[in-house]
C-alpha cells in the first residue's frame, strides 16, 4: 500500500487522515471510500482491517475520530459540545477538506458507524452512502467500553477514575490485548487470527499518546446520545453490519436501527461480537466489498 498521512481541521479539531493508494487511476464520478474507526483506537486501525483488494487495487481514506491521537482537540473542548449536531459538523467539515466536492461512501466501525449514520441523517454533502459496522444510536453500551461510558456519565467526580483506567491501558500491552479480546464473542477465532496482533501493533503507538482528559469529555458526551428518531431522515443507500453477540452494542440497538431504516440492507454475522473483521474475516471482507460495489453502482447509474 502507498499511504500518505495528513491532517484536516474543523471547529478547532485537527483530525488525522490516511490517503491510501491515491496514485491508482480513479474517476471523480466514482465515490471515494472513507473509513472511520471507533473509540480507543486510532486512524491507523484500518491499515490491515480491510479486504486484500483494498491494499492493492483500490484507493481509500481513513479519517480519525475527534480526541484520538494523533488528532488534537481545542483547548475549550468539553462534553457539553458532544451531540449529533457536533459530530455532524466536525466530521462533515473535515470530509469536505479531505475530499473537496468528491462524493464518498462512509464505512464506520462502532462510534465510526454512528458517525456514518449521523452524517447521512444530516445530509452531509459529501456522503452518497454508508456502511455501519456495529454502529449504534444510543450511548447506552455494554461490556468494558460500556463501563467507561457509565463512569464518564457520572461527571467530574468520576474523571480521576476514568483517567486511571485509560492510563493503565495506555502503558500495558497485556491490558490492551485483554481489553480488545473482550470486544469479541468468538474469542478463539479472535486470538487465532493474525489480524488481532496486527491491529494492536498498528494502533499501540497512538494509544500510548491518547489524552485521557480529552477522551473523558468525549465519552461523557457519548453517554447522553439518544438519536434513533433522527436516523429516519437517512435517504442514501445504507448497510447495517450486525454481530448477533455484540457485547458492546446490544442486539436491541441493532434491531431498532434496522426497524427505523426499513430500506437499509442488514448483514448479520452469526456468533460474532463487536469485531467481525477479525472474528469472521472472510465473510466480513466479502460482505464489505459487495456493499461498496452495490452502493457505487446504485449512485453512479
Amino acid at each position: 500500500m502507498n499511504i500518505k498521512e495528513g491532517f484536516v481541521e474543523a471547529e478547532g479539531h485537527r483530525l488525522a487522515y490516511l490517503a491510501v493508494n491515491e496514485g491508482l487511476s480513479q474517476s471523480d464520478e466514482q465515490p471515494a471510500i472513507v473509513f472511520i474507526h471507533g473509540v480507543l483506537a486510532s486512524v491507523n486501525f484500518w491499515r490491515d482491517c480491510v479486504p486484500p483488494s483494498f491494499k492493492t487495487d483500490r484507493s481509500w481514506y481513513a479519517l480519525s475520530l475527534p480526541a484520538h491521537h494523533p488528532s488534537t482537540v481545542p483547548a475549550d473542548f468539553s462534553s457539553s459540545q458532544v451531540n449529533d449536531d457536533w459530530f455532524s459538523r466536525v466530521m462533515s467539515g473535515t470530509l469536505a477538506q479531505l475530499l473537496g466536492d468528491r462524493k464518498a461512501i462512509i464505512v464506520g466501525h462502532s462510534t465510526g458507524g454512528y458517525c456514518a449514520l449521523t452524517l447521512a441523517a444530516h445530509h452531509a454533502p459529501n456522503v452518497l452512502g454508508v456502511i455501519s459496522v456495529a454502529g449504534f444510536h444510543s450511548g447506552k453500551w455494554g461490556g468494558v467500553e460500556g463501563q467507561l461510558v457509565k463512569l464518564s456519565s457520572l461527571g467530574p467526580r468520576a474523571e480521576s477514575l476514568f483517567v486511571a483506567n485509560i492510563k493503565i491501558a495506555k502503558f500495558s500491552r497485556a491490558v490492551r490485548r485483554i481489553f480488545a479480546s473482550l470486544l469479541a464473542h468468538d474469542h478463539r477465532a479472535y486470538r487465532a487470527n493474525p489480524l488481532s496482533k496486527k491491529l494492536l501493533d498498528n494502533i499501540s503507538p497512538d494509544v500510548r499518546k491518547q489524552s485521557p482528559a480529552a477522551l473523558f469529555q468525549l465519552f461523557a458526551g457519548i453517554s447522553q446520545l439518544e438519536v434513533l428518531d433522527r436516523f429516519s431522515r437517512i435517504d442514501v443507500p445504507t448497510y447495517l453490519f450486525v454481530g448477533t453477540h455484540d457485547p458492546v452494542v446490544p442486539a436491541q440497538q441493532s434491531l431498532a436501527l434496522a426497524g427505523k431504516l426499513p430500506k437499509a440492507q442488514t448483514v448479520v454475522f452469526n456468533e460474532v461480537g463487536h469485531m467481525p473483521f477479525i472474528e469472521d474475516s472472510q465473510t466480513y471482507f466479502d460482505a464489505l466489498e459487495q456493499a461498496v460495489d452495490d452502493i457505487s453502482a446504485r449512485v453512479t447509474h
